[in-house]
């Protein structure tokens, strides 16, 4: 990109208040810095907690759904519509950026012109041991190169093409390829149809975020039952129970060495949960729209 970019940073939220506090402080810095980051968007569905008063406080921009469902493309390509930058830093709500130098090496890919975006690393802070071992299996410490050729390889833990929750996006990348209308992994969706449109993606680990989860058993099912619809829809869900007992082995043998049987006992009852979910996501297609509702945690018409 020619001269310095202009970055719009995108946040989709809903009760957000406990966690906004810390990634709105990291903007404020990087936007003190003067390292590019110009405005702040938010898109917000509804919060009643002070997410907006939080938002505003912060010098934030806050849109709201229009009268529009929830989607987790449909939000982001909204904000992103309303945005002025040409570097378009699409975040979560819980995330908060690592030290005060993160910005600069997402930038950095986008110097080519053929990338349409870069993602960082997630180091899972507070989050449950599986979710721990999954995210350092996504996330690792050396960067990558993807192209058109990674949609060869099986999709599973480890072959994350991007992230929405802590990534960048070239804007006329966007605009010619907005995130597709999917009950979920809107991000995948979208590297994968950059990536047959000839565009490359980076993963740069030098940019680091904080971001966790310690779900309980039901909430473990409902996001992986929008995982496993959303995936079956693209085509990226074939080879997944023979991905998942690899990936599972894997994990419990990690476990075990730091945390012990306790915790290995906890791990099986949660993966056995969590594919149980994926797996009937995948059948959402014929399922009763009623059912669906009712085992899904994103919105559906």
């Amino acid at each position: 990109m020619s001269g310095a970019p202009r970055v719009s940073a995108i946040i989709p939220t809903l009760n957000g208040a406990a966690t906004l506090p810390p990634l709105l402080a990291a903007l404020g810095r990087e936007r003190a810095a003067g390292r590019g980051l110009a405005e702040v968007v938010a898109i917000d569905s509804g919060s009643r907690d002070g997410t907006v008063g939080l938002l505003a406080a912060a010098g934030a921009r806050v849109l709201d759904l229009g009268g529009a469902r929830f989607g987790h493309g449909s939000a982001r390509n909204r904000a992103a519509a309303a945005a002025t930058g040409d570097v378009l830093l699409f975040l979560t709500q819980d995330v908060e950026p690592v030290g005060d130098g993160w910005l600069p090496p997402l930038l950095e890919g986008l110097a080519d012109a053929g990338v349409a975006g870069t993602f960082g690393r997630q180091l899972p802070r507070g989050a449950s041991a599986e979710e721990t071992f999954l995210a350092r299996v996504n996330y690792g410490g050396r960067p990558r190169r993807l192209t058109a050729a990674d949609l060869a390889a099986a999709f599973g833990p480890g072959t994350t093409l991007f992230s929405s929750a802590f990534g960048v996006v070239r804007r006329s990348a966007w605009a010619a390829i907005p995130f597709p209308d999917v009950v979920m992994s809107e991000d995948q969706a979208w590297a994968m149809a950059s990536l047959r449109a000839g565009w490359e993606i980076r993963y740069e680990p030098r940019a680091e975020a904080y971001h966790g989860h310690r779900f309980g058993l039901a909430r473990a099912f409902r996001r992986n039952f929008d995982s496993g619809s959303s995936l079956q829809q693209l085509g990226l869900a074939r080879g997944s129970w023979r991905a998942g007992a690899a990936h599972l082995v894997r994990e419990l043998r990690w476990i075990a060495a730091l945390h012990g049987g306790g915790a290995v006992a906890h791990a099986v009852l949660y993966e056995s949960v969590r594919m149980m979910g994926f797996q009937c996501g995948r059948l959402e297609r014929v399922l009763p729209r009623p059912v669906a509702r009712a085992l899904g945690e994103a919105p559906r018409g």
